[in-house]
């Protein structure tokens, strides 16, 4: 995507895809907006599915501050990766324990998003930009 329209398509994106994790990160890591908070979460993740704390934490990481870096637009492939595997296995878990397609779809729409990012990058409304000079990795 080049252009004024594809840097604002960018844009959307990053910040649709993370304001979306910040809002679930912030529930598992702070206990905001009804969430649980870091201990509850997992222990919760552990009990359900097997998950060791070293590994929800690493989720509970990447969905707040892979969003607040997708929003920013900082770091914004990495923060992007954090973001795809772990919605990757939020919606393997689903789809392993046999829940409803509901359950299962929004993990899924978030992994495309998160890999859409990685693939284009920041754009040019970024910090990634302006720190980097660079719009998505690539040459600005």
């Amino acid at each position: 995507m080049k252009g004024k329209s594809g840097d604002v398509a960018i844009l959307v994106l990053r910040l649709a895809l993370g304001a979306a994790m910040m809002y679930h990160g912030s529930q598992k890591l702070f206990g905001l907006f009804g969430g649980m908070g870091y201990e509850a979460t997992l222990a919760a993740f552990q009990e359900r599915n097997g998950i060791p704390p070293l590994f929800g934490w690493l989720a509970i990481i990447a969905e707040f501050f892979g969003g607040l870096g997708l929003v920013l637009g900082l770091l914004t492939r990495v923060a992007a990766f954090g973001v795809a595997c772990t919605m990757a296995v939020a919606a393997y878990f689903h789809i392993s324990r046999g829940d409803e397609a509901a359950r299962v779809e929004l993990p899924t729409a978030f992994f495309a998003m998160a890999l859409a990012t990685m693939l284009a990058g920041a754009g040019h409304y970024s910090l990634d930009k302006v720190f980097f000079g660079r719009r998505g990795g690539g040459k600005s």
